[in-house]
């Protein structure tokens, strides 16, 4: 068993066990990001020059007219924005979570959702891990597939996904190590 001298080691959250020993953590890969922002910059170019447009002509004498093209403006902004900040919690909230015994997936909404989901290291028959395409090797992210008996865990836009899948091996052979040793004496007839 790995001892910690970091504080974060024995980090609550929630679904710990509490003889689990926290490892690492990580978020989905930055690029899950890119086209939400993509968006939003480009409706803000769009709606400053719409309002730059229409602050430089006089062709909106009427003030009904210019009250309402503000107010269609601000409400794409705001829509823009909180659509923007609705991606942005989603990636914020959605964390994978490694001990030295378990795989957590947490996927939480500030709302509606709240998904934990848990696989036993030890019980793993087979991690995968997969990059397709260019763009996910140059930027280094993938998919870990996780095989375990009766599940498949796959974990999307997972970042450093070379580390982590050496990691993740790692802490399966420990937590097998660990669990055959447990499992000795039963198999002998004796309790521990």
């Amino acid at each position: 068993m790995m001892m910690h001298d970091d504080p974060s080691a024995s980090l609550p959250f929630q679904g710990k066990d509490r003889e689990e020993s926290f490892q690492f953590y990580y978020h989905q890969h930055w690029i899950r990001l890119f086209w939400p922002v993509f968006r939003l910059i480009v409706w803000n170019i769009l709606l400053f020059a719409v309002g730059i447009t229409m602050i430089s002509t006089t062709g909106f004498d009427d003030a009904l007219t210019r009250q309402t093209i503000l107010i269609l403006l601000t409400v794409f902004f705001l829509l823009a924005h909180f659509e923007f900040l609705g991606r942005f919690y989603q990636y914020l909230l959605n964390v994978i979570v490694v001990t030295d015994k378990k795989v957590h997936r947490i996927k939480k909404t500030l709302l509606t959702l709240d998904d934990h989901e848990s696989t036993d290291l030890w019980v793993l028959q087979d991690i995968d891990k997969h990059q397709h395409g260019i763009v996910q090797n140059v930027f280094g992210y993938g998919s870990l597939i996780l095989q375990a008996q009766d599940t498949v865990v796959r974990i999307h836009f997972t970042p450093q996904i070379a580390k982590k899948y050496d990691s993740i091996s790692r802490l399966r052979e420990q937590a097998r190590a660990h669990f055959s040793r447990m499992e000795e004496p039963f198999r002998k007839g004796k309790t521990p």
